[in-house]
């Protein structure tokens, strides 16, 4: 099958070739003439890229070597580069972290680790007179993802005046991430992901397992409950972008209202359930319930968080990678290569709760809900891929408050309260990625995202134009470099008397108020390497 010469030459560390591709007797293979212009190039990209590590910024990325143990393969099997996947990684993702089935195969059919069985396969047909049975790698199953960051903010940009410097070596050594993944059984897996930074913080990123296969046929029913890498809201996976972290913009509308509100939709790690699945190989489905959010101090809300999305996608490797379609389309040279087109739809309600300023300095909650639709779509082309993204999203009582008064104008040791505002904010939120895969370590990718807020005090809007490239120096070893060119037409729309910038939709261009201003803010780069 093409998805086991793709694997089986990936693990040797050779590239396949196909009977179509051998050199003809006319040919002479030794021959150097029809690339010896690119050489010169090639060299060039890597030395720029290179030498940016010395320059520049931050970055997250996420992929898991303990997979590649467990298949003893290699991570180009399923990633592009890494954290972006490739079809195959894409199918296996959304199968629960599982491969693709040919013939009816099982998950442990694939796998090449060693496992310790936790009871006999006989106690199925006992149960529940018995414990039914599971297994677990002999070896334990842990990765670590290492990353190291460095930036370079140019010296006449808002960012600089904000922070005061151009370069240091704070992000040098970033955030090292610990990773525990495999599989129970052929139906249950497991995720794991903790974070530990140079703050000294160690937080929990993902913890949940996924519970495959429940009813019905293959991939049609699945459950997947702890804490979720993010939810669902479109088929692809949280980190598909080349020029940044999160394939959904990183922009919390909510905070660009209140400061004090810190939700952002569909990219943060959230506490919940979530049942999906795939029906007829092409269309894609998840509904979740998750908690709700809070600001620090206040009483946790109920759970009110719920979602729903339905994608479909036309050409290429089928969304879990079998039938007619499956693996045997995958391109064992190259397996990022498909001609398809992906179209995603969402509707997401959820709380929020945070201090609306109106008793300070003490913590007056204010209850926001917030209510949001979205669409997707990627269109791949062979090598050359787009992806776009819309968002609209309604928050009600977003704003803060007037703050306290004295009382008769005199008393301040027990002022009034203010009065709370519960008009309505709206936000509009757009992102677009193009990207040319020139070789699988070199692949250059173009991002834009654009936020636009309508409120009851005026409309501002935010342009993040992100140009940069992707280096693969070993299929465990990546470095990206992009530039950060920002575009800001007034402040973000908020209460009379407070100033904000557009620090929660990741910008850092200040205008004047009422005007627009443009700036290249810095350029950036991170290195990460996994094993």
């Amino acid at each position: 099958m093409a998805w086991r010469v793709m694997r089986d030459a990936m693990t040797r560390g050779t590239r396949p070739v196909l009977p179509s591709q051998q050199p003809s007797p006319a040919t002479p293979t030794g021959s150097t003439s029809r690339c010896f212009g690119w050489r010169p190039l090639l060299w060039i990209f890597v030395l720029v890229g290179t030498l940016s590590t010395l320059l520049f910024h931050e970055g997250v990325a996420s992929a898991v070597p303990s997979f590649a143990r467990k298949y003893n393969t290699s991570c180009q099997t399923c990633h592009t580069q890494f954290p972006v996947l490739n079809p195959f990684g894409e199918a296996f993702r959304r199968n629960g972290f599982r491969f693709p089935s040919t013939n009816g195969s099982l998950d442990s059919d694939a796998a090449k680790e060693n496992t310790i069985p936790m009871g006999q396969e006989e106690y199925e047909k006992t149960f529940p007179n018995s414990v039914w049975p599971d297994r677990i790698s002999e070896t334990i199953p842990l990765s670590l993802l290492v990353q190291g960051s460095l930036n370079y903010v140019l010296p006449n940009s808002d960012l600089h005046a904000a922070q005061g410097n151009s370069f240091t070596w704070d992000g040098i050594a970033g955030p090292v991430s610990l990773f525990a993944a495999g599989a129970f059984s052929d139906r249950l897996t497991y995720y794991i992901k903790v974070v530990a930074s140079p703050a000294q913080t160690i937080k929990l990123g993902a913890a949940f397992l996924a519970w495959n296969d429940l009813a019905g046929p293959s991939h049609l029913l699945n459950l997947w409950f702890g804490r979720l890498t993010a939810p669902q809201l479109i088929s692809f996976g949280p980190n598909g972008s080349y020029v940044t972290d999160k394939a959904l913009p990183a922009v919390s509308v909510a905070g660009l209202f209140n400061p004090n509100n810190s939700f952002v939709l569909g990219t943060a790690p959230v506490n919940g359930i979530e049942m999906n699945g795939i029906g007829a190989h092409r269309i894609a489905y998840s509904a979740g319930w998750l908690a709700s959010t809070t600001q620090t101090g206040l009483i946790t809300p109920n759970s009110e968080d719920v979602y729903v999305h339905v994608g479909a996608k036309f050409g290429g490797m089928s969304l879990d990678g079998e039938g007619a379609h499956g693996m045997q389309t995958a391109n064992p040279v190259k397996p990022w290569a498909e001609t398809s087109f992906t179209f995603d739809t969402f509707a997401y309600h959820g709380v929020t709760l945070a201090d609306n300023g109106t008793n300070a300095p003490a913590l007056a909650p204010q209850r926001s809900a917030v209510d949001a639709v979205g669409h997707a779509l990627r269109l791949n082309l062979e090598s050359f891929a787009i992806s776009g993204l819309f968002e609209y999203q309604v928050h009600h009582r977003p704003y803060p408050g007037t703050p306290p008064t004295a009382a008769n104008g005199t008393d301040i040791i027990n002022p009034l309260p203010g009065v709370p505002d519960n008009r309505k904010g709206r936000g509009i939120i757009g992102a677009s990625e193009i990207s040319y895969v020139l070789f699988p370590w070199l692949i250059p990718a173009v991002r834009a995202e654009y936020t636009l807020l309508d409120s009851d005090w005026g409309k501002g809007s935010f342009l993040r134009v992100l140009p940069g490239v992707s280096l693969l120096f070993r299929p465990n070893i990546r470095i990206y470099v992009v530039g950060d060119i920002e575009h800001a037409y007034k402040l973000p729309p908020e209460a009379p008397g407070i100033t904000n910038d557009w620090t929660a939709a990741n910008g850092s261009v200040m205008p004047s108020p009422g005007s627009s201003k443009t700036e290249v803010e810095q350029v950036s780069a991170n290195l990460s390497w996994a094993l």
